[in-house]
């Protein structure tokens, strides 16, 4: 079940860690995430090769960094 820090399912969360660890890039070279209330977010494949979590938004120039997956994830992040 979702803890108050992250409003994603269990499964998704795992998803999401399963995606960034077997890097499963979509077409673009990225993969996509998204937050509740932040929108909509990518990863570069460089970015996941060099292990940076470094999410660009879609719809702005703001950038979130994180140190590792359960951070992205704490932060409201999941793979879409």
């Amino acid at each position: 079940m979702a803890t108050a820090t992250t409003p994603w399912s269990e499964g998704l969360q795992e998803q999401t860690r399963d995606a960034i660890k077997e890097m499963r890039v979509a077409p673009d070279g990225c993969l996509h995430f998204k937050h509740k209330t932040l929108g909509y977010a990518s990863i570069t494949l460089d970015d996941v090769l060099s292990n940076r979590l470094v999410l660009h938004a879609k719809k702005s120039d703001v950038e979130f960094v994180f140190s590792d997956v359960t951070a992205l994830l704490l932060g409201g992040w999941a793979v879409d």
